[in-house]
């Protein structure tokens, strides 16, 4: 644009009207009039601006009024004048230094993590939802004899998260959650299933040890596990049906309270706000276990009472989830499975196809290339034979003693 042109070349003669004019290539005798003004004009400015009496260098003017050189670059350029000082950057932040002191709890720790990782505005809005937390009463809810959920304040901005800083819908949100791990009586059954698991001493814990499809691979690039569900060989139906349901529930439930117990470690050691994990989902049909369909259709009735628990007492757990290896088939289950899902974790997911190309350089943005399993890391189908978890299909009355 012309007006431009002149700002970037700002020129110190009437003559450079005429290189101006010319790269346009404007013959027109109009054109000509307005340029021949323009030098004129330009003229009898700096003939103005000479006359005026000079001032030693060091004078102080104090007058508001506008000089003639103000005048004249207002009128012919674009842009600032080369004798305006440029505008002061602002001092850089300093660093975030994490240095706990011994006498600070855990919770002062964590609020001043918060604090250091939210704007101004949510800091303000999450000083609000907690002080709305305890004239709720929450502070003495049932749910928090054994651990100060209320008090926490990264839970509590999970809340807020999941329900787009709205406080009175948070508000609601965190009480169904705390009155479900009272009634569902979270904290005494997980104990006991956590005893069960350690010594291997009940059936439900056999076979979930013997048919299980989801395993630890490793840690992220911030120190949490990444839990690998193998969907491609399991037969959750199969474990519903034989171990129960509670079983079900009480064994993701267990892996989500040990990645959070992970994360509050993580976050006191690093003063970092970890709040939410890394999961991938084997979806390949690759023919180890037969049944790929009617395995899917078994796995439906578990995960349709896990995802609401999921949504209401874990929420905005997730940071990516990869499905990976998605047969056309898959289509049939993800129609099932999409309607009960936030969209919030709808955006989180990304589902790829069979080749590791698709997909590996997108893992290695959350973890270590070794992280990633063998048979994932490549399309060799040697490496299947020796894929864990394996999972397979569970017998009928396995379960009975």
């Amino acid at each position: 644009m012309p007006c431009r042109s002149m700002a970037e070349n700002e020129c110190e003669s009437p003559t450079c009207f005429n290189d101006f004019w010319s790269v346009l290539g404007c013959q027109d005798e109009k054109l000509r009039e307005i340029r021949m003004e323009r030098r004129r004009d330009l003229l009898q400015g700096r003939t103005l601006l000479n006359s005026a009496p000079e001032k030693p260098h060091f004078q102080v003017d104090d007058s508001p009024t506008e000089s003639a050189e103000d005048v004249l670059s207002s009128r012919f350029f674009c842009c600032r004048r080369r004798s305006e000082k440029p505008p002061v950057r602002a001092a850089a932040a300093k660093p975030w230094v994490w240095a706990p002191k011994p006498e600070e709890s855990e919770l002062d720790l964590e609020w001043k993590i918060v604090e250091h990782e939210l704007d101004a505005k949510s800091m303000a809005c999450l000083r609000s939802f907690r002080k709305a937390v305890v004239e709720a009463g929450l502070d003495s809810h049932r749910a928090c004899a054994n651990t100060p959920h209320s008090q926490r304040p990264g839970t509590l901005v999970r809340y807020l998260r999941a329900r787009n800083w709205n406080q009175e819908l948070s508000l609601a949100m965190f009480r169904d959650a705390l009155d479900w791990r009272r009634d569902y009586d979270l904290d005494a059954k997980l104990e006991a299933w956590r005893a069960e698991w350690k010594t291997d001493s009940t059936p439900r814990v056999q076979l979930w040890r013997k048919y299980g499809y989801v395993k630890c691979i490793g840690l992220d690039y911030d120190g949490l596990p990444i839990w690998l569900h193998r969907m491609s060989q399991c037969d959750a139906g199969g474990l519903v049906r034989e171990a129960g349901i509670e079983a079900f529930i009480l064994f993701h439930i267990a892996i989500l309270e040990d990645s959070f117990a992970r994360a509050q470690e993580r976050m006191m050691k690093t003063g970092k706000l970890i709040t939410n994990f890394v999961e991938i989902y084997d979806q390949g049909d690759y023919g180890h276990v037969d049944g790929y369909l009617r395995r899917g259709w078994g796995s439906w009735e578990g995960y349709k009472q896990m995802i609401p628990i999921l949504d209401k007492v874990y929420p905005e757990r997730l940071r990516v989830s990869f499905l990976l290896r998605c047969p056309r088939i898959f289509a049939v289950f993800w129609r099932l499975v999409e309607p009960l899902l936030p969209a919030t974790t709808v955006k989180k997911i990304r589902i790829k196809g069979y080749a590791a190309s698709s997909f590996v350089e997108e893992l290695k943005e959350f973890m270590a290339e070794t992280t990633i399993p063998p048979f994932l890391r490549s399309d060799d189908k040697s490496f299947l034979e020796t894929a864990e978890p394996w999972g397979g299909w569970v017998p009928s009355g396995a379960g009975v003693q």
